[in-house]
């Protein structure tokens, strides 16, 4: 646990500057845990083994993420981050306790840290009624906003909302408020990936391109694994759905057989077949090359 990452640079880059020089993945990151505090370094480990995979997953599908300076797109960069406990002097508090929140904004991607407290976790998990709340599926998650800025803001809208609703109406706090209210929309498995996918056509952004990344993933272990034919045809997405879900269901039977939760709990029915048509052409189309 002493090493957190396991990456390398060019020996003539590190000794050509005077400032350490970072690998191609940590150089992303912008703000790391607190280190002095008791079990940050375990938990900033866990975050970039996490991250690590994300980026795999990206060169996988050949998604640009690297841009340079003078690209006006938003340049990727991670935050790991603790809440600040509040501070007391005597009797009183003399501050008020700092939130992190998970998420995205132009680029920046947070992840509390607590995220990497399995305990925790499971317990939002469960609280939250999700099919799964993992580390890899946070950075999936929020990964997807940011493409969202990247490949569709101002470049593709009008498709979108075509396919995942006009994300301009309601507001997203709006929607926001009605899900906490009132939960999801009563049939949500017919036509969306997740119940949180109903919230707002973002998050159904959101939740449809991290199954993609998921399907990715688990083809391309399952490939190299040879439980399914290969080589795996990342350029068929028809292809990639079908050996998806026959994988998924084999592996879900597993999986209930040990106790242990569904590896695949997405149902790929028509509506959210269409989504997913949807990513993959995105996708496609910003293939670096």
């Amino acid at each position: 646990m002493s090493v957190i990452c396991n990456r390398c640079v060019r020996a003539e880059e590190s000794t050509s500057h005077e400032s350490p020089v970072l690998c191609d993945c940590c150089g992303f990151n912008q703000t790391i845990p607190d280190l002095t505090v008791t079990g940050n370094k375990e938990k900033w480990y866990r975050l970039e083994a996490a991250k690590r995979r994300l980026l795999y997953d990206l060169d996988l599908v050949r998604l640009p993420y690297r841009f340079e300076a003078d690209d006006p797109r938003p340049k990727l960069r991670f935050d790991f981050k603790a809440d600040v406990p509040a501070k007391k002097w005597l009797w009183w508090t003399i501050s008020t306790q700092e939130q992190v929140y998970t998420g995205h904004a132009n680029g920046l991607i947070t992840i509390n840290i607590r995220e990497a407290n399995d305990a925790l976790r499971e317990e939002k998990r469960v609280n939250f009624g999700e099919a799964h709340r993992t580390l890899i599926g946070h950075f999936r998650h929020e990964i997807a906003h940011y493409y969202f800025e990247v490949l569709v803001r101002g470049r593709d809208e009008d498709r979108c909302k075509s396919v995942f609703g006009d994300h301009d109406n309601p507001t997203y706090q709006d929607a926001l408020e009605a899900y906490y209210k009132n939960g999801p929309l009563l049939g949500w498995r017919e036509r969306f990936v997740s119940a949180y996918s109903t919230m707002h056509p973002w998050e159904d952004f959101a939740e449809t391109f991290a199954t993609y990344l998921d399907m990715a993933s688990v083809l391309d272990c399952a490939g190299h694994n040879r439980f399914i034919e290969t080589p795996v045809k990342f350029d068929d997405v028809e292809f990639m759905m079908t050996q998806y879900t026959a994988l998924g269901i084999g592996m879900n039977e597993i999986n209930r057989s040990m106790g242990l939760l569904d590896l695949v709990p997405e149902v790929l029915i028509g509506p959210v077949r269409e989504k997913m048509r949807y990513i993959h052409d995105l996708v496609k189309g910003a293939v670096v090359t």
